[in-house]
């Protein structure tokens, strides 16, 4: 019987488009299962093997979210010839590159070579999320319920490396302190091993970006529900902030190395579920109620914290701020695939997600100015709290503005 010449190549994109869906999540495992994962140690281990003091140590970080950033813009200007391929594939290659750079500090510990490899990380990982993020709401063009659940996955893939090498990295750094530098020889292997389904991506030579310029830059922000997903953006960074910057050394202080990864795992292990998650209930519910309900759970994290001391208490708390992050960017990127058009939409991502890198740079600063020491760091989960409480309300607003376009 003859092959349908209509419904055969229907089906042959479907099973390219899964194709591709796939190698982009399996990329994003591997990634975050080595240069990901390795950010919860990177200040204890730079005070190990350097002289450095905690809040230096925390502006390496900073200079990565600082320079991520800038570039969520400025790579819409900088790499507007490059098809969405070349971003994801040259970001890649800075992951690789950021962990080769920190193993190098155990021997040749230079803070301007540290923060060099920090910029480098931050322009790349602005250019793989950008073009990654653009790729998935490719894939499910068409399909307007269907962006949460493509996102959801991409970040589902990612939370699962990243809770993956926490606990591999962990016990690497409890069990190996002679030789501190075997934390990032091996982030550094998981990493390049992510460049293999890298290099299979398909390669079209499409340029999907609108001639950028200021006035479409400006409109974007005066847009109710743009702000309104930036100011939600940037609130739960903070969290993020909180963990990479002073959550570690906490723990550390408090109960000692081996329960690092035994509390901080929870923060990606529920972003695994919940991105997903959080992604298909988007769907099918709408942005704002799993926002709202996301920023609450989260104040009850705080809260817990700060009544209840135990490694217990901190791995719920690392669990429901895990929550907040893993839903928040999915909705937030879901929302820009179901308001913009296609050849908008890096300027529109690049803008709104600014938000969530300046988020990220205020938390690590402030948990480590504000809530470093150990007796001190409940400060900060009481503001959190009650910023995340305001949160809650706010993000009932763009229900309101859910069909505006950007």
């Amino acid at each position: 019987m003859p092959i349908d010449p209509v419904v055969q190549p229907t089906t042959d994109a479907a099973s390219r488009k899964r194709r591709h869906l796939l190698l982009l999540v399996g990329m994003f495992y591997l990634i975050f299962a080595g240069a990901g994962a390795q950010q919860l140690y990177l200040v204890p281990y730079l005070r190990q093997v350097t002289s450095w003091t905690g809040l230096r140590c925390a502006l390496v970080l900073a200079v990565v979210y600082t320079t991520m950033m800038v570039f969520r813009v400025g790579n819409v200007y900088l790499l507007r010839r490059w098809p969405d391929w070349k971003w994801t594939m040259a970001g890649a290659l800075t992951y690789f590159l950021f962990p080769v750079g920190m193993f190098l500090m155990a021997y040749l510990p230079s803070y301007a070579l540290a923060l060099a490899f920090a910029a480098l990380w931050g322009w790349g990982a602005a250019a793989m999320w950008g073009g990654t993020t653009m790729q998935i709401l490719a894939l499910t063009e068409g399909i307007r319920s269907r962006h949460g659940l493509g996102i959801g996955l991409l970040h589902a893939g990612s939370h699962a490396g990243w809770f993956s090498g926490v606990i591999v990295l962990g016990l690497v750094f409890a069990h190996a302190s002679a030789r501190p530098g075997l934390l990032y020889a091996t982030a550094a292997g998981i990493t390049l091993i992510a460049l293999l389904p890298a290099l299979a991506l398909p390669r079209s030579a499409e340029v999907t970006i609108a001639p950028p310029h200021r006035e479409m830059l400006w409109e974007i922000i005066s847009r109710p529900n743009a702000l309104i997903a930036m100011f939600l953006l940037g609130s739960s960074a903070l969290a993020s902030g909180l963990m990479l910057g002073a959550f570690a050394d906490y723990v550390r202080l408090e109960y000692g190395v081996g329960y690092i990864w035994l509390t901080a795992m929870f923060f990606p292990g529920v972003r695994i579920v919940l991105a997903f998650l959080s992604g298909v209930l988007s769907d099918l519910g709408g942005r704002a109620p799993v926002l709202s309900v996301s920023f609450l759970l989260a104040a009850a994290g705080c809260a817990t914290a700060v009544v209840w001391h135990s490694p217990a208490a901190l791995a719920l708390t690392a669990a429901l701020l895990g929550l907040l992050n893993g839903a928040v960017p999915v909705v937030s990127a879901s929302l820009v695939g179901d308001s913009a058009e296609r050849k908008r939409r890096p300027l529109v991502y690049g803008t709104i997600f600014t938000a969530a890198d300046f988020g990220g740079v205020v938390g690590l600063i402030l948990s480590r100015v504000v809530g470093g020491a150990a007796a001190n760091l409940e400060t900060s989960f009481i503001i959190f709290a009650v910023l995340f409480t305001v949160c809650a309300g706010i993000s009932a607003l763009l229900q309101h503005y859910a069909q505006q376009r950007l």
